[in-house]
């Protein structure tokens, strides 16, 4: 056993001096004595170290993400997320707003139900919703107007297994030319979609 604990110190500083006689491209002599092993973190020209792996995911089903990228929803369809909450905006209808809603005089009002349903394992927050809409290259107008019962998304959660409904309206300039973002923020795994006319 003492013979032993001697030993190794001497093999380890013998192994130590041959990797102060590198070369001075900073390469280790490949005549390794046999039996040592080299300190965890030396690489071995045998093993020389690799970045992490980028190769890409097999082919397979897309991705939330991948699916959005590759359509624009029409109005009137739906989407669903992986994690299995599904979006549907009605298609526009137009709409007066009454005597007591704050809003700019524009050519079209229009009103899109959004429906939510939560077939997922958490709540969905629907007070984190966000809605905009575009019309002619402008930012339509969001009108809320109680009286006819645009209030915007409630502040309130969808449990698993239920759905919710409510409906938004926007001044816009042109009823035909709209695109619509829509981005439930509650959850960052699920990108925003756009709805086109």
């Amino acid at each position: 056993m003492k013979r032993l604990a001697v030993g190794l110190p001497a093999l380890l500083a013998a192994w130590l001096c041959s990797a102060c006689l590198a070369p001075a491209d900073g390469r280790l002599d490949e005549t390794r004595p046999a039996g040592v092993t080299p300190p965890a973190g030396v690489n071995s020209p045998a093993s020389p170290s690799r970045a992490p792996s980028s190769e890409p995911t097999p082919a397979g089903k897309p991705t939330a993400s991948e699916k959005f990228q590759e359509k624009t929803l029409a109005f009137g369809k739906s989407y669903t997320w992986d994690d299995g909450v599904t979006v549907t905006v009605g298609k526009p209808a137009k709409f007066m707003p009454s005597e007591f809603a704050v809003v700019e005089k524009t050519k079209d009002y229009l009103r899109f139900t959004v429906t939510i349903v939560n077939k997922s394992h958490k709540p969905v927050d629907l007070g984190l919703t966000y809605i905009s809409v575009q019309s002619r290259n402008q930012e339509a107008e969001h009108v809320f107007d109680s009286p006819t019962g645009l209030n915007g998304p409630p502040d309130t959660k969808v449990s698993r297994g239920k759905a919710s409904e409510f409906d938004v309206g926007f001044g816009v300039a042109d009823a035909k030319d709209l695109v619509m973002e829509v981005a439930l923020h509650d959850h960052s795994g699920r990108p925003g979609l756009l709805y086109s006319s």
